[in-house]
């Protein structure tokens, strides 16, 4: 059975990986993680989140290495990547704006004194609820929508990508016919 600790735990290993990949490749780090509540972030949909998320970031970048983590917290992709922090930050903000799965990730991006660079560090604003475009951290803090909400909203947003994506498949490859 998964307790917070467990969760806790794996966020400390990981966090002290990122600081050891900082110090040996000298370079930024991206940092991809599912942005799912509650103790089981080891699932079928973080895990199909993560990679689509993935593919996405590597489309735009070319990591000079790559960390997987498979964890309590899920699976983590740690990616160091030679450009700088402010360029990889305004690239993941509009991923997390603009592709639909975007909002169910947190995509952190550490400088080389292995500090995260923030949103409202480049101008943008905080990140918004899922549930009711509030402030994230407002909702969050204050419990204003029940887990149960949230994990739905989630499943529905996945369910929706992965329809558009099959309909998107589909449509090319009777094209292609």
């Amino acid at each position: 059975m998964i307790n917070p600790m467990d969760i806790l735990d794996a966020r400390e290993n990981r966090a002290y990986l990122q600081e050891e990949l900082i110090k040996k490749f000298n370079l930024p780090l991206l940092v991809i993680r599912a942005n799912y509540p509650g103790i089981d972030k080891n699932n079928k949909t973080t895990k199909y989140i993560i990679e689509v998320m993935y593919e996405t970031i590597l489309s735009r970048v070319s990591p000079i290495n790559i960390k997987k983590i498979d964890s309590f917290e899920g699976n983590v992709y740690l990616l160091s990547i030679d450009t700088s922090p402010s360029q990889l930050k305004k690239m993941t903000v509009d991923i997390e704006t603009n592709h639909p799965l975007g909002r169910l990730v947190d995509i952190d991006i550490l400088d080389l004194n292995n500090h995260t660079l923030s949103r409202t560090d480049l101008g943008f604003p905080p990140r918004k609820c899922f549930i009711c475009s509030a402030p994230a951290h407002n909702c969050v803090r204050s419990r204003k929508h029940s887990l149960e909400d949230i994990l739905k909203y989630i499943e529905i947003k996945v369910s929706d990508y992965k329809n558009l994506a099959l309909n998107y498949t589909d449509k090319h490859n009777k094209k292609a016919t």
